[in-house]
């Protein structure tokens, strides 16, 4: 049906099948025919049965482009028992600031009717202003019908012939909305006791019309957070333009939802770009990246959080430190050893805070909050930042030397707060985010200060600049990690 011929969205609760006929076949038995060929359910699944998968990431590109890569994903899904899907989307053609939840009774595809699961769609919308029904970015009747939702839901019903959905369009990416509809869906699920038969379906492509090799140099760095499951560092990634994923923010939101129910294990099931595609003569100038991936709860995972050191390595770095910081204080250059380039351990992806006190006061402590480079030369950075950087004291003196103590704190990935229950005094630091401000508080600073959880976060609070009941705030963002403390 063309999108101009259907009836109007006012008058109608059934989403038409608008891009049926460009983005995939109109014909229900060709239709089954490719997807079954994308599907491969001829060959072993990756992800063993005993593993639970919570949520999915696939592209929505024509088939041709990248059917071959979403029926990865949706493979795994085959032969699960899942009795709602909620499938994230972005909006490509209009802006609106909030999450919709679609408020009609089903999208249609030529496989049939994809029933939407009402009480959950009308819960959902409920949880705060930010997420509302609504059929906003699921039009179809002017201009460019969105396709990034619709084309995952063949596949859906491919796999889980009986599965029900739950539609949202996100009109924005920002962070609050990532962080309102998080909320909205983790509450929901718990509320109503749907923790185990939903599935997460985050839509998205990558990198877009660069050269092949471009592409994967630029889709690499999105793989390896993913993989790292570092979904706070994914977002701040996308806002600085480092990384390209039209659906970054419901990957964010996946992502972010699914380690709260249980996922503690990403996988990585396939990449690939519209220059792999086997179905059609591809034009390797001017590709779009794809990327197939799970998030699974694996009962013998154990994820590393943060490097594991001897007690050498331990020494090595904070004597780094100390040189760095009194060759810096002395005006004199100083290169980091060779040899310390070398080792295995100092190569791993951290960031770090380094702490310096003079007589046992603060004197200077900075870092960063998510990684971008190795250990060793992260140390390099934030401690040369400490001696000089921290506006609360000034640069250190070379006459204060002798005075000094150092103190390293490497940080694990940060991971959002659903409840304040999960925190624990003494293992983990907090950050928190509200509008424009933030702050970060270490883990050793609740212990030296013997302060229980909340008066934790309200010293969070007036460390970020606002009042110390602002954690309270459903707009604030509260994310928690662990760390390695080198004293």
């Amino acid at each position: 049906m063309n999108a101009q011929d259907a009836p109007s969205e006012k008058d109608i609760s059934y989403r038409p099948a608008t891009v049926a006929g460009s983005f995939y076949p109109a014909n229900s038995d060709t239709l089954k025919k490719d997807l079954a060929e994308y599907l491969e359910l001829d060959k072993p699944r990756i992800i063993p049965p005993e593993e639970k998968i919570i949520g999915i990431v696939s592209p929505h590109a024509g088939y041709v482009y990248s059917g071959f890569v979403a029926g990865k994903a949706y493979r795994e899904l085959y032969g699960r028992n899942y009795k709602t899907a909620i499938i994230i989307a972005p909006s490509h053609h209009i802006y609106f600031p909030y999450a919709s939840v679609f408020s009609g009774d089903a999208y249609v595809t030529p496989l049939g009717n994809a029933l939407v699961d009402k009480e959950l769609a009308t819960k959902l919308s409920q949880q705060n202003t930010y997420v509302k029904l609504s059929k906003d970015g699921h039009s179809w009747g002017k201009g460019a019908p969105e396709h990034s939702l619709e084309v995952q839901i063949p596949f859906l019903q491919f796999v889980l012939p009986e599965i029900k959905i739950v539609p949202i369009v996100m009109g924005s990416q920002d962070p609050q909305i990532i962080h309102s509809l998080s909320v909205a869906i983790y509450r929901t699920l718990k509320e109503l006791n749907r923790t185990d038969d939903v599935i997460l379906v985050a839509s998205s492509d990558l990198s877009h019309y660069h050269s092949y090799e471009t592409a994967y140099e630029i889709d690499s760095k999105f793989v390896s957070t993913f993989e790292r499951y570092d979904y706070y560092k994914l977002t701040a990634l996308l806002n600085n333009r480092d990384i390209e994923a039209c659906g970054g923010g419901p990957i964010s939101v996946v992502m972010t939802v699914t380690e709260a129910l249980g996922a503690n294990k990403p996988v990585k099931l396939l990449y690939a770009t519209s220059g792999d595609t086997p179905y059609i003569t591809p034009i390797k100038e001017r590709v779009v990246g794809y990327f197939a991936g799970a998030l699974v709860y694996d009962s013998k995972y154990q994820p590393k959080l943060l490097p594991e050191l001897s007690n050498a390595e331990k020494g090595e770095l904070l004597n780094v430190v100390k040189n760095i910081v009194e060759a810096t204080a002395s005006g004199v250059k100083y290169s980091l050893p060779e040899e310390l380039l070398n080792i295995p351990s100092f190569l791993q992806e951290f960031t770090a805070f380094v702490t310096i006190k003079k007589n046992d006061e603060l004197r200077a402590c900075m870092g960063h909050i998510f990684p971008t480079k190795p250990l060793i030369l992260e140390l390099n950075e934030v401690a040369k930042t400490s001696s000089t950087s921290d506006w609360r004291f000034g640069p250190i003196r070379k006459d204060e030397l002798p005075y000094l103590s150092y103190e390293i704190t490497i940080l694990s990935r940060f991971k959002k707060v659903f409840s304040y229950e999960q925190i624990q005094v003494g293992k983990h630091g907090l950050y928190l985010r509200y509008k424009n401000n933030s702050g970060l508080l270490l883990p050793q600073v609740a212990t030296e200060r013997n302060w229980d959880v909340n008066t934790f976060l309200q010293n969070l609070c007036l460390k970020a600049g606002v009042a110390k009941t602002t954690f309270l705030d459903p707009d604030a963002e509260i994310y928690s990690f662990e760390a390695l403390i080198i004293p």
